[in-house]
């Protein structure tokens, strides 16, 4: 069993949530080092709380964070005695680095990256001083371990010249063993409206305003049927604009997993691509890069999905056969995409998706054994197989 001192900017997010208790599934001791944007969660390890940051940007909450933990005598015995310090964001490294420097500990820092933050973007004096602090913190971290391997390829290879291992740990479905695989069904019929979903975190506002003309255009052909929760500081304005529209319906937040399968179930197709964060000619930017949960998610429950070509989600798309791409993001070309959707052709994207492995959209504990022995962490015994299903989100 090893010692995991675990570091996270945000102990309310449910895929944080996720990754400690797969570590803990496995056999492992799991301690959290964690600020949050909400109300503290029940956990069942240990958890060092470092207090509410609420919506701050990224380098407030680390000098919160910072100041905090620094202050707190609990912390620096925890990281003399981890046999890893896993560090969630740059600003959470900053902080795994600070203690294992002032406390003289030797346990590998293991760098996770779930996004690229704009702040890493554009050629300013403030962002080319963020990269070189990443940069230097990086030096200290013996495994970056990466949600996309767009991040690796078009910002940590050629921005940050990062040359060190790193390992590929996918946004995929976390769900109980005794949680089967569901059966999709072909809902949409010849003369009926499709219907076209937007499933997950709602707030990316390129994405609303897509969608939102799009039923606009069509009129009664489309159906925009949203499950998620708003970002209210992204879309303030999300309920007033949907108002009027008879044909856009909110069907507000769902528990994970079980909730998803209703909401994936009633769409014939959903958008999976995030155009918040698009970069420039130059310079990819996050959107371009990542590999959202929504893909995983859908192709778990056997729907198709739409993403924009030349991204990282649209490249996986193609690849795994799950959906379709559009060139452009614009309400020409998405309009088009959906007049094109026959009947059979959704039913037979729904079964290339079901023919696939369930592993392509499930994470299995040997991806959690992989992922923590890229940081040099033995399986607790000869079963690498144990299984998830007490997961505490």
């Amino acid at each position: 069993m090893a010692r995991l001192v675990c570091f996270a900017s945000d102990l309310t997010d449910v895929a944080q949530l996720r990754r400690l208790a797969s570590f803990q599934a496995l056999g492992h001791e799991v301690i959290s080092v964690a600020s949050r944007k909400g109300a503290l969660p029940e956990v069942n390890w240990q958890n060092i709380d470092l207090g509410e940051i609420g919506q701050h940007g990224l380098l407030r909450r680390g000098r919160l964070a910072l100041a905090t933990a620094l202050r707190d005598p609990r912390l620096v015995p925890l990281v003399q005695e981890a046999d890893l310090l896993v560090a969630r964001n740059v600003d959470m490294l900053a902080l795994a680095a600070a203690l294992r420097l002032r406390s003289g500990a030797t346990a590998p820092i293991a760098y996770e990256v779930l996004d690229i933050h704009s702040l890493f973007e554009g050629a300013s004096v403030k962002s080319r001083m963020a990269c070189w602090g990443e940069r230097r913190l990086m030096a200290g971290a013996e495994v970056l371990w990466l949600s996309s391997p767009g991040f690796h390829t078009g910002y940590f290879a050629p921005v940050q010249g990062y040359a060190g291992p790193w390992h590929l740990v996918e946004n995929k479905m976390v769900v109980p063993d005794n949680m089967p695989r569901p059966v999709p069904t072909n809902r949409v019929r010849s003369g009926e409206a499709l219907r076209l979903g937007w499933i997950g975190a709602i707030r990316c506002r390129p994405s609303f305003e897509l969608l939102l003309r799009v039923a606009e255009q069509m009129g009664q052909a489309v159906e925009v049927h949203i499950h998620g929760k708003i970002h209210d500081h992204v879309l303030p304005d999300f309920h007033a604009r949907i108002a009027g529209l008879g044909n856009v319906m909110f069907h507000g937040a769902y528990a994970y997993p079980q909730g998803l399968a209703a909401c994936y179930d009633s769409c014939d197709v959903v958008w999976a691509q995030d155009l918040w964060q698009m970069g420039d000619p130059s310079r990819s930017g996050n959107s371009d890069l990542l590999l959202p949960n929504r893909i995983y998610e859908a192709g778990w429950h056997g729907c198709p999905v739409i993403a924009l070509s030349g991204t990282e989600t649209g490249r996986k798309i193609e690849e795994t056969g799950q959906g379709w791409t559009l060139r452009t993001a614009d309400t020409e070309a998405l309009i088009g995409l959906l007049q094109d959707l026959t009947t059979p052709k959704i039913a037979a994207a729904r079964q290339r998706i079901t023919d696939l492995p369930e592993t392509v959209f499930r994470q299995t504990p040997a991806d959690v054994v992989a992922l923590l022995a890229s940081a040099g962490v033995e399986p607790c015994s000869s079963d690498a197989g144990a299984p998830l299903s007490k997961s505490g989100a």
